[in-house]
């Protein structure tokens, strides 16, 4: 299983609503309304998705959610 997959494995409901918010060009603010959370808490995750995922821009992001069925476009 390549580090990629193992990571999606592991992500929390939460962790995989703010990446699929993300790749559907929502913005921190709007994600955190959405969810009800700080939109400092959803850059936290997404810094942490990053990290995790070892991507280094939002686009970067978005595009590994695309590829791997987090989001269709």
């Amino acid at each position: 299983m390549d580090k990629h997959r193992k990571v999606i494995n592991n992500l929390t409901p939460r962790q995989r609503e703010v990446l699929r918010l993300v790749a559907e060009g929502r913005s921190a603010r709007e994600i955190g309304s959405l969810l009800r959370i700080s939109s400092r808490t959803v850059e936290y995750h997404k810094y942490r998705l990053m990290e995790d995922l070892n991507l280094r821009t939002s686009a970067e992001l978005i595009r590994f959610a695309i590829k791997h069925g987090i989001v269709l476009d």
